[in-house]
């Protein structure tokens, strides 16, 4: 059953605008009663005309909008994908300057060992947890043999422990198996360099009567020919007088970051002769 007021208002509105036109019409030959009549319709009519025109209006300029808004999103959504094409495109560079930068590093200091060495790459960390150990991507087929020293441009890093047709694994002076015969700078006094685990090694054997104090560095003395003489460990963190016993207990902070490694330098020959810092 179809409502019987469901097409009265489109019918009336079709009626009215019919009306306008015919008085319209008329009016070229009307008379001035007709002209009357004319005046009365269009007074009445004129307003949901209007209405009729800003109803179409408003619908136009929102239809418009809506497009508007479509490719201001699109173009948003371009601008935003260009941005970050160039935020990475910034932090690849940053990568390449800082690459650049460390192996400017690494050739001043193979031009200060003056010996032939090795440029590595260390590729991965051993992940026991007893042991600090990392590897590195040159091998036997690059020259490398176990026991050799590995440097970085801020001083010692560790020895080669491990050798593999391409690949070498480095024992870390923070390891606790590692030891080597080191002395104060300042003071020339010598003790052992012990590894103590995580970041920290420590000098051991040194009387309560030596000189050793906080920022002191320590030097590979170039005993027993295990790293070369005068290469850096690492500075004096904390050095304690009132333990028991007749030594005392000195930590080492080591003066390269291990844990962010990433180029490294095998010196071939483990009979270098530093020049003191």
């Amino acid at each position: 059953m179809h409502q019987p007021g469901r097409y009265r208002t489109p019918l009336l509105l079709i009626l009215t605008l019919l009306l306008v036109f015919t008085v319209l019409s008329l009016s070229l030959k009307s008379s001035p009663a007709l002209r009357k009549v004319q005046g009365l319709v269009v007074s009445m009519t004129a307003p949901g005309l209007e209405g009729l025109e800003y109803v179409g209006r408003s619908a136009k300029q929102l239809w418009l909008g809506y497009f508007y808004l479509i490719g201001v999103r699109r173009q948003n959504a371009e601008l935003q994908r260009q941005l970050e094409e160039y935020k990475q495109r910034e932090v690849q560079f940053q990568e390449a300057e800082q690459a650049l930068t460390r192996l400017e590093t690494l050739l001043d200091l193979k031009r200060q060992v003056a010996l032939p060495v090795i440029g590595a790459r260390v590729i991965a960390y051993d992940p026991t947890l007893w042991s600090r150990a990392a590897i590195i991507n040159q091998g036997k087929a690059q020259g490398v043999k176990e026991g050799l020293p590995v440097l970085a441009p801020q001083g010692i890093v560790g020895r080669i422990v491990g050798v593999y047709p391409e690949y070498s694994k480095v024992m870390l002076i923070v390891d606790r198996k590692s030891s080597a015969d080191a002395m104060v700078q300042r003071t020339r006094i010598r003790g052992m360099l012990r590894g103590k685990g995580g970041n920290r090694c420590s000098l051991e054997f040194v009387p309560k009567s030596a000189d050793v104090q906080v920022g002191d560095l320590v030097l590979a003395s170039g005993l027993v020919g295990l790293y070369p003489k005068g290469l850096v460990f690492g500075k004096v963190t904390a050095a304690n007088k009132k333990n028991p016993g007749v030594f005392q207990e000195i930590e080492v902070s080591p003066n390269v970051d291990l844990s962010t490694l990433e180029e490294v330098l095998v010196v071939k020959v483990a009979t270098l002769t530093f020049p003191e810092p």
